[in-house]
């Protein structure tokens, strides 16, 4: 008959050994005949320590003869528990760990005994400690306050069962030892070393440690009054603390808790009431215990990894799709090189000694992607540490001073663009301290890990934005410096100002040093390839039409025309209001090779050859890309929010962009009655549509906005624009291709017809903001006059016409359309084409002996570099295409 008990291996680790236990976990309780003390040098190197380890669990499994099923690990910090990297360093002890995932060298090498890189957790040894008494005590209903007193003193705080690390009744992080007491910090009045020093001062006689102080206590008065004097102390701390977090019960451990008798006294006389204190009878025990039950409670916390209904991009282009109709997933198909799956054949081609520094985005799924490496590195037999780059980040406070004047204080949305560097966020000393080991591969990873200073085999894992995002939703990105932010909009505003701009400058700099680029969009694999394929793949895009990968949000305000007419996209979803057409900050682009498929970021493209790409724009915006296409769909769904964007002063001074957001509406379709709101009605004064909108929000009481704002009618293949400043927003009903330069943030919502957001949270508003930038010159009879384009035929021929829809003056971007039914040939003359079939089912283009179908709503990119191109109408009816560029006085003028 199968055993039905689980069993867990708990392991502590001190500061000379390793107690491991078996602990039964159908009833919670440790296995006394179990548990096995080894002894260690703290000072062995990395690889002699986490062979001793392993050597230690393996002898315990063995020794057990069940299966278990995971292993709970108590270990002093400092400490990535989460990740299980430790950050020891400077303490005498395991510094050759410093960096070092001892979770995944566990799991590589215990694979055959543990499900999943999720049956190994790490716990602070204070912590487990203080859960091993609680559960051994039954004490999981109510807060438990305890200590260990040692060579320091350890801290934790449990309420109902869980430890607690962030809450307002407690220090940050539990950690009680570095709170200011008598002058000096509590770990300096409650220590080993206080100990010492006291009794050596007051005695004359020198010990080596407390044992032996106590064993003087029992003779020599002044040896009592140091232990009465340790427990005032402690008492007083203790006290302190708990006036705050109110306790329902004291646990205390460690090895001075052995001389409780001597100090028991001067301890409890502190306390106004006694409280429910509890001595441990084993330290160890209780951590072994704590460990494991730290243990099960994260396997039954269920973690969703990515929180949004849309689907991953499938790595392997299946063959079932027709090639009609609007493509969710387009691919740039390449001619050199090849496009591989899967982290099997990738180790295939890594060194099996020296060094792999593996650098990448912010978002990845690190810790699955490097089991999965560690894994054929294990099987291959290949001996390898694997090193985390987190461990050497600057502490949270150092970089949240340095990121804090660029946040925006507690504005929800804007900041201002970081101008630092990824080497800002790390800590020098800390780098020098992971150091490499001779005869084994010394792997690092995480965003930064080139700046290491190693030599060797460089990856880089890159992340698309909108799987950053999901992922971000569901609580499982950091921020740079491993810093976690609760608020999901607070932390996109993080990513936005601070990380993103850094992380991109760092790509930039790596792109040449790259030797292979891996997507890490997929959960348990990876597609890669070669640096020189994707290096010489991005040259060939710039050379062709191309089509950027589109991404797809619902909003409060979103409808159902793309859900409806764009195969491919989740159903399950209440709308898309936004479809990221081409918005290079946040879209990536796909090669292919015989259907397998690499996503990487737009900017790639701009990091490799700007001036291909731009032509002569490129010295105005350099690796910025100008201009953006994006859809806004409210057909079935409501009205945007009234709005403005930023004045290009604005903009620079308070945002660090180098250009605003200049917009145009293009009416790709738009239902009978559809309306866009778009400048002020003859005679409206800024300080009476602030008081209106004002008072509006003050009384959450709707505004008659049509008393200040004027609407048109909106049908298909208008445009409407939308230059800074200018008061707007689509009504109920459009279709948008929105047809902007590329910021596209920086949103001043003034009124929001009294709606909450999806995560039913009011939108913030920005009145103030909003109205500081309003052009009240918009308004009138100048709005139809000078912000409705007026379509002018400029180029004609045999069935095709070129139709310029004239911009603001204040857009540095011109609109052409090309009206076809057979063909055009067209030339870039130098600048990028952006462009759209707005009208018609098919065409091909053909650029450079190439060609690429384009279905009906579709965007793409023709490079500056392309030349003569041409557009085939392969549908019934005539053809429309909207395009875009930078316009060629601009690129002579600039700003």
């Amino acid at each position: 008959m199968q055993d039905q008990n689980k069993y867990y291996l708990g392991i502590d680790i001190g500061g000379s050994h390793f107690a491991l236990g078996m602990v039964d976990a159908s009833q919670m309780g440790l296995l006394m005949e179990t548990v096995e003390r080894y002894p260690v040098d703290g000072n062995l190197p990395a690889q002699d320590f986490l062979d001793h380890l392993l050597s230690a669990i393996r002898e315990s499994i063995q020794k057990f003869k069940k299966p278990i099923k995971g292993i709970g690990l108590s270990v002093p910090g400092p400490f990535d528990y989460a990740n299980g990297v430790s950050h020891i360093r400077g303490l005498n002890k395991y510094d050759a760990l410093f960096g070092v995932n001892l979770k995944l060298f566990l799991w590589t090498h215990l694979q055959d005994a543990l499900p999943s890189p999720e049956s190994i957790a790490f716990i602070n040894d204070a912590d487990s400690f203080v859960l091993g008494e609680t559960y051994t005590n039954n004490l999981d209903k109510g807060k438990v306050l305890g200590v260990t007193l040692g060579t320091g003193i350890g801290s934790g705080f449990v309420i109902d069962g869980n430890v607690v690390t962030e809450h307002a009744n407690i220090p940050n992080e539990g950690n009680i030892y570095n709170l200011p007491f008598k002058n000096k910090r509590v770990e300096d009045w409650i220590s080993t070393q206080w100990f010492l020093e006291t009794f050596t001062k007051t005695t004359g006689i020198t010990v080596g440690n407390v044992k032996e102080i106590a064993e003087h206590a029992e003779t020599l008065e002044k040896g009592k009054e140091i232990f009465e004097q340790y427990g005032q102390h402690l008492g007083e701390v203790m006290t302190s603390l708990s006036e705050v977090f109110k306790p329902d019960a004291l646990v205390i451990g460690g090895s001075i808790s052995k001389s409780y008798h001597l100090f028991n006294e001067a301890f409890e006389a502190c306390f106004p009431v006694l409280p429910n204190i509890h001595i441990t009878k084993g330290t160890a025990h209780a951590a072994i215990l704590g460990a494991v039950i730290h243990l099960t409670i994260k396997q039954n916390k269920l973690s969703t990894k990515r929180n949004t209904e849309q689907y991953v991009m499938p790595m392997q282009a299946d063959g079932s799709r027709t090639g009609e109709g609007y493509t969710v997933y387009p691919s740039f198909e390449i001619s050199t090189g090849t496009v591989s799956m899967g982290v099997e054949s990738l180790v295939d081609e890594l060194p099996k000694t020296g060094c792999v520094l593996i650098d990448g985005y912010m978002g990845g799924y690190w810790e699955e992607f490097m089991a999965r490496l560690s894994s054929e590195f294990q099987k291959r037999n290949v001996k390898h540490i694997n090193y985390a780059m987190a461990s050497a980040y600057k502490e949270v406070s150092v970089i949240e001073e340095m990121v804090a004047p660029y946040l925006g204080g507690d504005d929800p949305v804007f900041g201002k663009i970081f101008p630092g560097d990824l080497k800002d966020f790390f800590d020098e000393e800390k780098l020098q301290s992971i150091k490499p080991e001779e005869g084994v591969l010394n792997i690092i990873y995480g965003p930064g890990a080139a700046l290491s200073g190693w030599e060797g085999t460089v990856i880089y894992m890159d992340i698309p934005k909108n799987e950053i995002q999901f992922r971000s939703r569901a609580g499982q990105v950091t921020n740079l410096g491993n810093i976690m932010v609760a608020d999901k909009k607070h932390q996109y505003k993080r990513m936005y100002f601070i990380d993103w701009p850094v992380l991109n400058r760092h790509k930039h700099q790596l792109l040449k040093d790259m030797d292979y680029v891996v997507d890490g969009q997929f959960e348990g694999d990876v597609s890669w390839c070669s640096g020189d394929t994707l290096r010489t793949a991005l040259q060939e895009m710039s050379a062709h039409a191309f089509r950027p990968r589109p991404w797809f949000s619902p909003g409060i305000w979103g409808g159902d025309w793309m859900k409806e007419k764009f195969d491919g996209l989740a159903q399950n979803v209440p709308n898309y209001a936004w479809s990221f057409e081409l918005i290079a900050p946040e879209n990536g682009i796909v090669i292919s090779k015989s259907g397998a498929r690499l996503e990487v970021s737009f900017d790639f493209l701009m990091f490799q050859d700007n001036q291909a790409i731009l032509g002569k724009a490129a010295d105005i915006f350099g690796t910025d890309f100008p201009i953006r296409f994006d859809y806004l769909d409210t057909v079935n769904g409501q009205n945007l929010s009234v709005q403005c964007h930023p004045t290009l002063e604005y903009m620079r001074e308070n945002f660090g962009e180098n250009f605003t957001q200049d917009e145009t509406y293009y009416i790709l379709d738009a239902d009978a009655g559809a309306q866009v709101y778009l400048g002020f009605k003859e005679g409206v004064q800024k300080e009476e549509f602030q008081e209106a909108l004002e008072q509006s929000h003050a009384q959450a009481k709707p505004m008659p906005v049509e008393n200040y704002v004027q609407t048109f009618d909106a049908k298909k293949h208008d445009l409407f624009l939308i230059p800074n400043g200018t008061v707007h927003c689509s009504g109920i009903g459009n279709l948008v291709l929105e047809i902007s330069s590329t910021p596209y943030i920086f949103t001043f919502k003034m009124y929001d017809w009294m709606r909450m957001d999806l995560d039913g949270k009011p939108r913030p508003l920005n009145i103030e903001r909003g109205v500081a930038n309003l052009n009240m010159e918009c308004q009138g009879d100048r709005v139809e006059a000078e912000y409705i384009s007026k379509p002018q035929v400029v180029q004609s021929g045999n069935h095709w016409k070129k139709v310029k829809l004239p911009t603001h003056p204040k857009h540095f971007y011109e609109i052409h359309r090309f009206e076809f039914t057979d063909e055009m040939i067209i030339d870039t003359e130098e600048q990028c084409h952006i462009l759209n079939l707005v009208e018609g089912t098919k065409i091909r283009v053909v650029a450079q002996n190439r060609s690429m179908d384009i279905h009906y709503a579709e965007t793409f990119v023709v490079p500056a570099a392309v030349g003569r191109y041409k557009i085939e109408n392969l549908g019934e009816g005539e053809a429309k295409v909207i395009q875009s560029n930078v316009k060629p006085e601009f690129c002579k003028t600039g700003f």
